[in-house]
């Protein structure tokens, strides 16, 4: 079940600022003895010290470690780890976890 945007507000400890940064990211996707990286667009849509928020066309799933390509911002953290993700209209919304002294 989707959680709404109020519960996982409740639960962050710490609050995250609104911005819009374009990025391009590479996710490992392991499936067996196999490993695929794969290579996306999407936009970070708030951030703070301990995680960020990113809409994709890509199909995110919880667990997937993501590195972000091109990093042109001092904002914009080097990796994540999908916490969440729900379906938003054709793209997907997701939660990230990291740990990156941001500059907001």
């Amino acid at each position: 079940m989707l959680k709404s945007m109020d519960e996982k507000t409740e639960k962050r400890s710490v609050s995250r600022e609104e911005t819009s940064l374009n990025v391009k990211f590479a996710v490992t996707e392991v499936g067996g003895r196999d490993a695929t990286r794969v290579e996306a667009k999407g936009s970070i849509v708030d951030i703070s010290e301990q995680g960020f928020g990113m809409i994709t066309t890509y199909p995110l799933q919880k667990g997937h470690a993501i590195t972000i390509r091109d990093r042109e911002n001092e904002k914009m953290p080097g990796y994540g780890l999908v916490k969440w993700t729900e379906k938003a209209g054709s793209a997907y919304r997701a939660g990230l976890y990291h740990r990156f002294p941001v500059n907001l």
